[in-house]
């Protein structure tokens, strides 16, 4: 049954993709979720679906590229390889107007019973007027952030993958030699539209263990300051129900509420002032409550931000970021670790297009169950260029520094040069850091 329903969608998804697009794409940064602007409101307060819109150029491409080498390893990592997904194993992404297209280590649209992401491949078409909302695509989430549509508008998805990741040579040879079928396969095809100026539905199934039915319902309303999404998700005799309400009364107040079988979940940001936010967060799976205040500004002379949250354990959390001048100071803290960061500007030359500036950052990691902490401090000098590029990214930089702690000490090397507007190719050097005392190497090639 896993070979048949992997067959027909992933033949349904390569059919889709030669016969939609054959852009070739250009490295571009993926953005966080972006919807589409609204004529009766503009959201001020940050939440955790708002942000300003952004017009993607056609065939744009994300992608980071990791090549680690430790002096401990064995070999180093093949461009084949799975270390080429370290950390959060990133994703490939291709987008154009009709098309939108990921590749890669990725979650599932719907409520996965399973958990954590696959590796597989999703796409989302549009048809009719471009009015849609842009979405996150490595972190698709329908039930959280359905599409809202234009009146006859329509998207249809494809989405399917398994835990193999078909990058990593020594794990395909490994499943050959067990099974031919793709291992805990997921996936699901759902068709939305937008049937109503205010009403976006959608139907479609989804297979993960069990085949079951998708069904989602979106109102986003013009008299009152609500949009609300229900799905369903109707498996043998069981009905899952996943809600979402945005409430918004004003441009500086969000308050996003989340409901299904397993938790609640709510978000709040209320701008009381133009310096001054109250931010909250909950989530009753874990009984994890916190609420906080941000506070920024800035004049001509001073930038000043910061935030502090207490969760419903008493523990406090801090994000401060100043500058003064050529002084900039960076602090953050939790219940686990902080992290301080000095930095001074010593030369800032317009006629030859450079600066100087000398740093300390000072890390601590607490074991609350052994009572202790460890410390680490690197201290050294960066020069970077004035010029810079999208992002705020400078044209190139190159910092050396000297690291000691727990582990020993030692030099830190770390160099970055954009090749384009969009894309930095970064070389990072280590001879110790605040884990590990390992002689590290690693080039990072990323879209910013």
């Amino acid at each position: 049954m896993k070979a048949i329903v992997a067959s027909v969608l992933f033949g349904g998804i390569l059919g889709c993709l030669s016969w939609t697009n054959s852009t070739v794409a250009v490295p571009l940064a993926e953005q966080p979720h972006l919807p589409l602007t609204n004529s009766k409101t503009s959201v001020s307060a940050t939440d955790s679906r708002s942000n300003l819109p952004l017009k993607l150029p056609k065939g744009s491409l994300d992608r980071t590229l990791k090549i680690e080498h430790s002096e401990r390893s064995e070999s180093v990592p093949s461009p084949t390889s799975d270390r080429f997904f370290t950390s959060d194993k990133p994703s490939y992404t291709h987008r154009t107007e009709e098309v939108n297209f990921v590749l890669g280590f990725q979650d599932t649209f719907w409520p996965s019973n399973s958990g954590g992401k696959y590796w597989g491949i999703t796409t989302v078409e549009h048809w009719g007027k471009n009015n849609y909302r842009q979405f996150q695509l490595s972190k698709l989430n329908y039930t959280n952030s359905a599409p809202i549509l234009a009146t006859g508008s329509s998207s249809l998805t494809f989405s399917g993958g398994g835990n193999r990741n078909l990058t990593d040579k020594e794990q395909l040879a490994r499943d050959n030699h067990h099974s031919p079928e793709f291992e805990e396969f997921r996936g699901g095809v759902t068709y939305h539209h937008g049937v109503a100026q205010q009403i976006t539905m959608g139907v479609g199934f989804i297979y993960e263990e069990n085949l079951a039915g998708f069904t989602q319902f979106t109102y986003d309303s013009d008299l009152l300051p609500i949009e609300t999404t229900v799905s369903l998700l109707a498996k043998d005799s069981t009905v899952n129900l996943h809600s979402h309400v945005r409430f918004q009364p004003a441009q500086n107040f969000v308050l996003n509420y989340y409901n299904d079988s397993e938790k609640q979940k709510y978000d709040l940001n209320w701008a009381i002032a133009p310096e001054l936010t109250l931010i909250s967060k909950g989530n009753s799976k874990n009984e994890s409550y916190s609420a906080g205040i941000k506070v920024a500004f800035e004049n001509d002379f001073w930038s000043f931000s910061a935030t502090a949250e207490l969760d419903n354990e008493q523990n406090l959390q801090w994000k401060i970021n100043s500058q003064l001048g050529g002084f900039k100071f960076v602090y953050r803290s939790d219940r686990l670790k902080s992290n301080t960061e000095l930095n001074a500007s010593l030369i800032d030359s317009e006629k030859f297009g450079w600066q100087c500036s000398t740093f300390i950052e000072y890390k601590t990691k607490f074991k609350p169950a052994r009572d202790e902490s460890e410390d680490f401090i690197t201290w050294g000098g960066r020069i970077q260029s004035r010029d810079r590029v999208a992002g705020g990214q400078h044209l190139w930089s190159f910092d050396l520094g000297y690291g000691t702690g727990v582990h020993g000490k030692g030099a830190i090397l770390s160099s970055s040069v954009a090749l384009r507007s969009n894309l930095l190719l970064k070389l990072d050097y280590q001879t110790i850091s605040a884990v590990s005392d390992d002689t590290k190497v690693k080039l990072e090639l990323s879209s910013q």
